[in-house]
């Protein structure tokens, strides 16, 4: 995956990113969220850092991995924890420069995940690479934990290379890693207005 138009644009999409909440865009699956222990979360494409810090307030411990540098940069500025709730331990959010399908930085910590989560990335990459994708994320996953992909349907008109993400043959080949489906979301539309754009989250558990 080129990070080429991330590293050109980074301001540009860091603003974008942070135009929209966590809650906003992961509002069909945090019950499930809610509902688990705080552990250790692995933020795959992080962006802005807008996810990792969110998980970092609610008290995860979070390694967050983009692969442009500009944006990464701007990522670490600006995502000061606040202590949100009393009852959690913060921990500082761990940056890396990695990219999928490989995760070999991430691989080399030698830790599993209670979380891992793949926002708005699959499309960057091939089929074949998604697939590499989908097999390594379910080696880093705890028996038990969960795998949250929000996949975008619709093509990009700015220089952004882009795939589809056939969901059938990502759920079967899922089966196969011992990937439960927990949740699937209808198609809905983008946050940020484009009517050409519409959103779908996949959330997985490690049988």
């Amino acid at each position: 995956m080129s990070t080429d138009i991330y590293q050109q644009r980074a301001s540009v999409f860091f603003e974008q990113y942070e135009s929209v909440t966590s809650e906003q865009v992961h509002a069909f699956w945090l019950a499930e969220l809610n509902k688990r222990d705080r552990g250790v979360a692995l933020d795959v494409g992080a962006g802005s850092g807008r996810d990792a810090k969110f998980l970092a307030e609610k008290g995860w411990q979070v390694i967050a991995v983009e692969p442009s540098d500009n944006l990464r940069q701007l990522a670490c500025e600006s995502a000061t924890i606040s202590q949100v709730d009393s009852t959690a331990s913060y921990h500082p959010i761990s940056w890396y420069a990695d990219s999928l399908p490989a995760l070999a930085s991430v691989k080399a910590l030698n830790q599993r995940y209670d979380l891992v989560l793949l926002s708005a990335v699959l499309m960057h990459l091939s089929p074949i690479e998604q697939y590499q994708s989908l097999t390594n994320l379910s080696e880093l996953l705890i028996p038990g934990g969960l795998l949250v992909m929000t996949l975008r349907h619709g093509v990009f008109t700015d220089g952004r290379v882009s795939y589809p993400v056939d969901v059938d043959a990502l759920l079967t080949l899922s089966a196969a890693l011992n990937l439960k489906l927990l949740l699937q979301s209808q198609l809905v539309t983008d946050q940020l207005g484009r009517n050409d754009v519409r959103w779908q989250t996949i959330v997985l558990t490690k049988d």
